[in-house]
């Protein structure tokens, strides 16, 4: 009687696991023809690679096979561009060589109930840069029944790199937030204050003219003339203008500081036409106190054009750009004292179509070595704790992607470093 049971039917990764088997047999078959004996085998073996190395590239990642002997066998595209190196040079190569972990990955692989583990880990390309992976492996066997691995990865430095972003974006907000509670608290006392300081220095002019007059009129023997000696009027009428002066300058500063503190708090959420030299001035005042520990600022400021952007992103890059600028001349004046500078320069390019603002310091400088590496996520040459290596990739990004501009470093002849924003001007401005 003919067998009228169900017939099994492959599901998608079943399927996608037979053809796998079937093509990794023929390609261990080709690897064991001898060199030179035919040229169509030697198109076989080609061919026989080519569907190997292209059957997981769907896959949005590295994938690896790996033999008992902890070497590659296959490879995919992906594991290729991932590493730096063409996936046909892979096979043969010990995993260790990739994957310095691997040892102890492989021995937790083979001692899990499982036969398999994910673990975040690092690959190293074949320049020596490190690669954070999401990784899957798992053991299996072989057509021959003999033990293999294959594995599984997924770059993570985009993944990371947008959590950074999303972390700064969430710091940002709640910077926000409390610039608007503190700029709102401040502003009222200040306001109280500004008032009765411009009272005060009305009423002090007045009186500043009946003191003279009295000194003109009091007898030498008098009782006022007794009163004007112990008040030291000479002292008064040269130093009270200053201090009202001064004074005021306090509570402008204090004013400019709320003021920038309100950039953060209602952060723009469409790019609009803004004057480049308000927003430098803005960071400015946002960084003046790591800025006058160690520098003087210059400023050469032409007039240009407006330009289109998001003025608490663009004044978060400025911030950047200061600050790391404050840092670089500490650091160099702790091998060579002396007070730095910092200059900034604006001014209008490209027959006025775009807008050029540099930031340049005097401090230590960058190494002609690292310079190309310095925009990448995650590079820093700050001691361990000190920096994420993601302020100069941030603000590239912000600049190239949100604003459609360009931030590159260039080195100084005296010493130091360049860095340079372009942008373009506001069609409105054009």
């Amino acid at each position: 009687m003919a067998d009228l049971s169900p017939a099994h039917v492959l599901s998608e990764d079943e399927h996608a696991q037979a053809l796998l088997q079937q093509q990794v047999a023929l390609f261990e078959h080709a690897l064991a023809v001898e060199p030179g004996q035919d040229a169509q085998q030697t198109q076989a073996l080609d061919q026989a690679y080519a569907r190997i190395s292209g059957l997981r590239s769907p896959l949005p990642g590295l994938w690896l096979v790996v033999d008992a002997r902890q070497q590659v066998r296959h490879a995919n595209e992906q594991a290729g561009r991932l590493l730096g190196i063409q996936c046909r040079a892979l096979p043969g190569r010990p995993l260790v060589e990739l994957l310095p972990d691997a040892p102890e990955l492989l021995l937790r692989v083979a001692a899990h109930p499982d036969g398999a583990i994910n673990v975040e880990t690092r690959f190293r390309q074949y320049d020596g840069e490190w690669v954070p992976v999401l990784l899957s492996m798992a053991q299996e066997q072989n057509s021959d029944g003999q033990s293999q691995y294959v594995l599984v990865g997924i770059d993570l430095r985009e993944r990371r790199q947008m959590e950074l972003q999303l972390r700064q974006a969430q710091k940002l907000e709640a910077m926000g937030s409390l610039a608007a509670g503190m700029a709102h608290e401040i502003n009222t006392p200040l306001q109280f204050l500004s008032d009765n300081l411009g009272f005060i220095d009305d009423s002090c002019t007045e009186l500043l003219t009946v003191l003279a007059l009295a000194r003109q009129e009091a007898r030498p023997d008098g009782a006022l003339s007794q009163a004007l000696s112990r008040l030291d009027a000479d002292f008064m009428q040269q130093h009270l203008p200053l201090a009202l002066q001064r004074s005021h300058d306090g509570v402008r500063r204090v004013r400019d500081i709320v003021n920038s503190l309100r950039s953060f708090a209602h952060p723009s959420e469409v790019a609009v036409p803004e004057d480049l030299s308000l927003l430098l001035r803005q960071a400015l005042t946002m960084t003046a106190h790591d800025l006058r520990q160690v520098a003087e600022v210059v400023l050469a400021l032409e007039p240009v054009p407006l330009v289109s952007c998001r003025r608490d992103l663009l004044v978060q890059v400025l911030i950047n750009l200061l600050t790391n600028a404050a840092h670089a001349i500490a650091e160099r004046q702790r091998q060579q004292p002396g007070h730095g500078c910092v200059t900034l320069s604006l001014r209008g390019i490209k027959d006025g179509r775009c807008v050029q603002l540099s930031v340049s310091d005097d401090g230590c400088g960058i190494d002609d070595s690292i310079r190309h590496r310095i925009f990448d996520p995650f590079f820093t040459t700050k001691p361990v704790g000190q920096g994420t290596g993601q302020g100069l990739a941030i603000s590239r990004a912000l600049i190239v992607e949100q604003h459609g501009g360009a931030l590159w470093c260039e080195p100084r002849a005296e010493g130091g470093s360049r860095f340079v924003i372009e942008l373009p001007v506001a069609e409105t401005a054009a």
